[in-house]
């Protein structure tokens, strides 16, 4: 959390490097919710999600009659996030010429509309987060990414490791999408058994974060009764092979129940699980552990 707000505190630009589904837009969240753009808009754009004419829209916004069935000016989401944070996720699908335009507008910040003349551009104060599960550097040597905007956006660089190598993080993510889905669903789960919670632990989790909220929210929906037990997890969490590192001691397990308090929100208990783990298991030699298992940098981008 202290990283967190470091980062926060400024308006430099972030690089958030990781694997799918592995919480970078919980990352840039986060950066958002601590700095002083807070009560300003959070904005995200998935730029492998939309064609480049597109995504040129999307981002910069267009005027009437610009193209067919451009029925009314639209604006842009660079301009939407004035004075906020603009996340670009995916951002090592952009085509080059929308590179191009981006890095224009990171250089001056000036925003020009689709089908708008040269008086019809206006400066916007925005603060860029960008993320790619794609090696930039490799990209550049391809010639597929441009260096140039590679070290405009590579300022902080934040590398947030799968979820399989920050296990200390799973109980604390687990009390987050249990509070949330079991509000959302009005569910009459109320804990998980130690012996679910252990094997979720235990999973490797090949989608990340991403599939861990998948199968809480799936197991608040269908589990039976008030407990998450372990028979209520799919075959392959329940066949995963224990892992060492992590096992937890009969104590320890006994922690990680997860009780609701009379406000509906998710007890303590989980989270003295989770300081117990994180207690033993020490930081990797030559990284910054930032809010809970990321990765600081440092010089800003390194090849993976």
């Amino acid at each position: 959390k202290a990283e967190i707000d470091r980062i926060a505190r400024s308006d430099a630009k972030v690089l958030i490097t990781g694997e799918s589904g592995s919480g970078k837009e919980l990352v840039a969240q986060a950066i958002h919710d601590f700095s002083a753009r807070s009560t300003k808009a959070f904005v995200a754009v998935n730029c492998a999600g939309l064609p480049e004419t597109l995504l040129e829209s999307e981002l910069f916004g267009h005027v009437k009659g610009s193209f067919t069935g451009a029925y009314r000016d639209k604006l842009g989401k660079l301009e939407l996030a004035d004075h906020g944070t603009m996340f670009l996720d995916e951002i090592g699908e952009m085509t080059l010429r929308m590179q191009g335009l981006l890095l224009r507008f990171l250089e001056t910040g000036e925003l020009q509309k689709v089908g708008a003349d040269g008086g019809g551009s206006r400066h916007v104060n925005v603060r860029v987060i960008a993320a790619t599960n794609r090696d930039l550097r490799e990209l550049i040597g391809q010639g597929a990414f441009r260096e140039d905007l590679f070290y405009r956006l590579n300022v902080i660089h934040i590398v947030v490791p799968p979820l399989r190598d920050r296990r200390e993080d799973i109980p604390l993510l687990i009390e987050q999408f249990l509070s949330h889905f079991i509000s959302a669903n009005r569910s009459a789960v109320t804990a998980g058994s130690p012996e679910a919670m252990k094997a979720l632990i235990e999973y490797s989790w090949p989608g990340n974060v991403r599939e861990l909220e998948n199968v809480i929210e799936r197991l608040v929906v269908t589990a039976h009764g008030t407990t998450i037990e372990v028979d209520h997890l799919s075959p392959d969490i329940r066949a995963q092979d224990r892992i060492t590192c992590c096992e937890l001691e009969p104590g320890e397990a006994a922690a990680l129940r997860v009780n609701l308090g009379p406000d509906q929100r998710v007890g303590v208990h989980l989270r003295e699980g989770y300081d117990a783990m994180h207690a033993q298991l020490p930081p990797r030699h030559g990284e910054v552990k930032l809010a809970r298992g990321l990765v600081l940098v440092d010089p800003p981008y390194e090849s993976q």
